[in-house]
Formats: structure tokens, C-alpha cells, sequence
């Protein structure tokens, strides 16, 4: 064997017998344990129950899910990607969280499946889940209103129709028709969103009792209007003229 091949292949056994020496002293880097947190999140209140559905996002991906007692568990988006590996419909979970006081809200930090499997967060980052700019044709939503929904910070902002649809609505705008997103009451919806295996969730643009007294929702992050074309203040950038 040629010397330059031997010296390639010592170099090779060298790196393959220190990779096995560190993992036999590091146990850690032998196996993904997945997410785990530098915080005890055991002292935190425990909670547990039946997966009615998945909570879709109108981007895609999960939320977070809704019990069959009612309540909506929130994750972030560390526990988000892991959960539909974790839990399936109809399956029972349990976990640790922040409860509501007195709506029916879980700010989860950790979650086990039925099957042994576990995630946690690595942080203690909270879910904002502001809106989002969604792109392609707009999803109509007709139904009957099964539950409402909430944010991190306890506002409405949006429903679950008995179909299984996620509604979502602009917390100030869900505020002025609060009326209209109570269970039982009828809602037509419009606005873009997804539907996939995860379930159908929409950012709804209009929203009425019914297709015919359809109000128009503004998304509550959109920049102010500016100066109309053709007026004095239209081609100047206001920040430009501070430098």
C-alpha cells in the first residue's frame, strides 16, 4: 500500500476511534433527545385531556390544539413543529402550563403524547402568533360557531366552527363584533388561508352573519394610508427628511 494512502488511512481509523471514545464518554451526542429546557417547568400547574383537533394557522402549521372539554392549548413555535408528531386527534395528552384565570387557555411549555413521546420548550418566549400576509386566493368559511378562540394575552381573536374551520379575526376588530362569535351563532368568512391535513384556518378579510352583510376587517398591523397620487406630500418619505 502506497505511503500516501496508508497516512489517509490512519487518518481515518484516528478520526472514527476519537468520535467513538467522546460518545462513549458523552452519551449525549449518541442520541436527539429533542427539545429540552434549561428551566424546570414541573412547578408549573399540570393539565391534560382528549385532542379534539389541531388549531391551524392560516400560514400553515399548528398553534397549537383544542380539547374536547373546550380548551385551547397554545404553544410556541418550538412546540409547534413537534406537536403533530406527538399527538393525533382523538389521542389523550398531558403537560405543564400557564392556565387562564378564567377563560379556557393553556399556555403549554411541555407536552407527552400517548405513545411516550415528549417535547418542551427551550425558552420561555411567548406565542404572539401576530398576523400574517398570506398570499393566494381567498378561502370562503360558512358555518356554525363550535367555540371561540383567544390570544396569549386572553382577547378574542377568532372562532372554531363546528366543521372544524379556524376563523381568525383581528383581536380590536373581534372586540367591536363580539356578538357575532358567540356558539350557535351563524358566520360567513372570507379571506386567504390553508387547508391541508392539518385542518382549514383563514385570516378572515370580511365576515358577516351571512354572505349578504359582509363588513370588511382591516389587518390591525397595516401601515397608515399615505398621501392620495397627485397631492403635494405623495413623493416625499417623511423619515428621508429628518437626515
Amino acid at each position: 500500500m502506497p505511503g500516501s494512502v496508508m497516512r489517509q488511512f490512519f487518518h481515518f481509523m484516528a478520526i472514527v476511534f476519537g468520535t467513538a471514545t467522546t460518545c462513549a464518554v458523552f452519551p449525549a451526542c449518541a442520541a436527539n433527545t429533542g427539545n429540552v429546557s434549561v428551566y424546570d417547568f414541573s412547578v408549573l400547574p399540570s393539565f391534560n385531556g382528549t385532542v379534539a383537533q389541531y388549531l391551524p394557522s392560516p400560514g400553515g402549521g399548528v398553534t397549537g390544539v383544542l380539547l374536547t372539554d373546550g380548551t385551547e392549548v397554545l404553544v410556541s413555535s418550538d412546540l409547534a413543529w413537534a406537536l403533530p408528531k406527538i399527538v393525533k386527534r382523538g389521542e389523550h395528552i398531558t403537560g405543564t402550563g400557564l392556565k387562564g384565570k378564567t377563560l379556557p387557555l393553556v399556555r403549554a411549555f411541555t407536552i407527552s403524547g400517548p405513545h411516550g413521546e415528549r417535547t418542551e420548550d427551550t425558552g420561555i418566549t411567548m406565542p404572539r402568533h401576530s398576523p400574517e400576509m398570506i398570499a393566494g386566493p381567498d378561502i370562503a368559511a360558512h358555518g356554525t360557531v363550535w367555540m371561540r378562540l383567544y390570544d396569549v394575552q386572553g382577547a378574542l381573536n377568532g372562532v372554531v366552527l363546528k366543521d372544524h374551520t379556524v376563523v381568525k379575526v383581528p383581536p380590536g376588530a373581534a372586540a367591536r363584533i363580539a356578538t357575532w362569535l358567540v356558539p350557535g351563532a351563524t358566520v360567513f368568512a372570507a379571506g386567504p388561508g390553508t387547508s391541508g391535513e392539518l385542518g382549514v384556518a383563514i385570516n378572515a378579510h370580511e365576515i358577516g352573519p351571512d354572505s349578504h352583510q359582509l363588513i370588511s376587517l382591516a389587518a390591525e398591523d397595516a401601515p397608515p394610508p399615505g398621501p392620495p397620487p397627485g397631492s403635494p406630500g405623495y413623493d416625499i418619505i417623511s423619515a428621508a427628511e429628518t437626515h
